[in-house]
């Protein structure tokens, strides 16, 4: 019984692959451990943007007028109170509203009064139609929101840009975290990561709650925005590199479900509290459990193994088989084969050239790749967050229109899941294609019409598993040494699209098709740039350039 087995072993073991897969398998109990542990930093990373949105939110105001509204107008939780009085059709201009092509009442103006000492009771004859005054002081809609970031720190009117400027602050924290955080994961391991941002980000969480100025919560903001990119993408290589087969693709794709939990959470938790720094709490949570994770997440062998490391990486197998309970452990001479392997290795590392993002542009081949995964990225992200911003009405409750969005993504999620399982490269072409189809006849539809909403909920699902499927697929083609380097160049990118998103709006001023159409072609081209990379289905995670070129 024990000849046949040994008939079958491979005389020699030529990767970290053959390794993995014959010590560990595809999947056991430390792959599921180390998985569950990577799931709950993408969690945190879905949380934090969302949160943001709502913090930075500006709620519904208008100029309050002395002599009509009352001293309880400012704390009331009914609209129809406060906004939808009679006599603001004489006391509040009229605007025209840049998206909707609708009339409102202007937020920051009203009309001046003719006897400012006035004590007569509400009256059309008390104002001035054709004079228009800055608003003294304002009320604000309660209805969703107690208080936000601009409420308390007034940047309504004239002080919006702040607002504008706190959320790109954000992004901006992503997209410098996006590279610089993949560089250091690569150079000093992917556990690095948490040694560093577990602490700070529940730092930036308190100081956020209590910050006593806008700019220190712009800065916790940024800080935030680093940490995010940080923590996801070394959670997300250490899940991807200790998985093997098919297992790597299906948790691969299923932790985009972490991160739309995530922001599921933060809508909930939002929804509850409806007090910006309540909301700042809500995070602390999850960050706090996320402290010990420099001393509970273990280190990705496959990291170990290309950087040198090999004697830890062969102690971490020992350690990771037991787990698994690997009967092959037991054969004292699979263990002297693996000794024998690593002393190979050590004596070829000092001969081994460490790999960076230059290493991806120098070879034709593999540049071309780069680059056709960095505009889909950045096409990827720009409709993404495109699309939330030009579908927010959804619902009238922000709340409820901001979980939709999210609810909407599983559907994508799970479809790409199944149909990328059989082939990545076809899927991500086909999806691209369908997503920018419904988008372009979205752009031709009646604006507030079934077919529009519909096409662009369409559109949400097709880029939210093209989403999905890219990280994946990235960190397939990607060798060990860069994998987070490749990762973190594409969400660069990602970010540069993210901070562009919400100037699709300003666009509707040259036709309200223009915004859909621009989202349509880009998601189609990004399709067609698909064609030119390779097929990763079945394929081993590669571990060097030569790996790479295999392809």
């Amino acid at each position: 019984m024990i000849q046949p087995q040994q008939q079958q072993r491979p005389e020699s073991v030529t990767t970290i692959d053959d390794i993995l897969v014959k010590y560990l398998g595809h999947i056991g109990t430390y792959q599921w451990q180390v998985y569950i542990l990577a799931s709950l930093p993408m969690f945190i990373a879905g949380i934090l943007c969302p949160a943001m949105v709502f913090t930075t939110s500006i709620p519904q105001h208008r100029c309050m007028i002395p002599n009509c509204d009352s001293s309880n107008t400012l704390i009331t939780n009914e609209k129809s109170e406060s906004f939808n009085q009679s006599f603001l059709k004489f006391t509040i201009p009229l605007i025209m509203d840049e998206v909707s092509a609708d009339n409102r009442y202007d937020n920051c103006h009203q009309y001046g009064q003719k006897f400012k000492s006035s004590n007569e009771s509400c009256s059309q004859f008390l104002f001035d139609n054709e004079t228009i005054e800055i608003c003294s002081s304002f009320v604000f809609d309660q209805q969703y929101f107690e208080s936000t970031i601009v409420t308390d720190f007034q940047l309504y009117c004239h002080r919006e840009w702040i607002v504008q400027l706190l959320q790109v602050l954000y992004f901006f924290g992503n997209l410098i975290g996006a590279v610089f955080n993949g560089i250091l994961a690569d150079k000093y391991g992917r556990r690095f990561i948490f040694k560093i941002y577990s602490p700070l980000l529940v730092i930036c969480i308190l100081m956020s709650s209590w910050t006593p100025n806008v700019w220190l919560y712009g800065f916790g903001l940024f800080i935030k925005g680093t940490c995010v990119a940080g923590i996801f993408q070394s959670a997300f290589a250490i899940a991807m590199e200790c998985l093997g087969g098919n297992w790597r693709f299906w948790l691969g794709n299923l932790s985009s479900l972490s991160f739309a939990l995530g922001a599921i959470y933060a809508c909930i938790c939002s929804w509850w509290f409806r007090n910006w720094r309540m909301i700042e709490y809500s995070n602390l949570l999850p960050a706090l459990i996320m402290l010990p994770y420099p001393f509970i997440m273990p280190e990705s062998i496959r990291w170990q193994y290309s950087s040198g490391q090999h004697t830890k990486a062969m102690d971490r197998i020992m350690a990771a088989a037991k787990k698994n309970q690997s009967k092959i452990l037991s054969s004292s001479g699979d263990n002297k084969m693996i000794d024998v392997f690593m002393a190979q290795q050590n004596s070829n590392a000092s001969g081994e050239e460490k790999c960076s993002i230059i290493d991806l542009f120098k070879h034709r081949l593999i540049r071309l790749w780069t680059i056709a995964f960095l505009f889909i990225w950045f096409t990827n992200a720009l409709v993404y967050f495109g699309l939330s911003f030009l579908a927010h009405d959804i619902h009238s409750n922000i709340y409820l229109s901001m979980i939709l969005l999210m609810i909407i993504e599983f559907p994508g999620i799970i479809i790409g899941i199944y149909v990328g399982n059989i082939t990545r490269k076809y899927y991500l072409i086909g999806i691209l294609i369908f997503g920018g189809m419904c988008c372009m006849i979205a752009s031709y539809a009646e604006t507030g019409g079934w077919i529009k909403m519909t096409m662009a909920i369409m559109g949400k699902m097709s880029i939210s598993g093209s989403f999905a499927l890219i990280f994946v697929y990235t960190a397939e083609i990607f060798p060990t040494p860069s994998r987070t380097t490749g990762i973190g160049i594409c969400s660069f990118a990602a970010r540069l699209a993210a901070m562009i998103a919400p100037y699709l709006l300003r666009l509707n001023k040259y036709g309200e098709s223009i915004p859909f159409l621009v989202i349509g072609l880009l998601t189609m081209t990004s399709g067609l740039v698909t064609i030119v990379l390779p097929e990763t289905k079945g394929k081993k995670l590669p571990d060097s350039m030569a790996d790479v070129e295999c392809f």
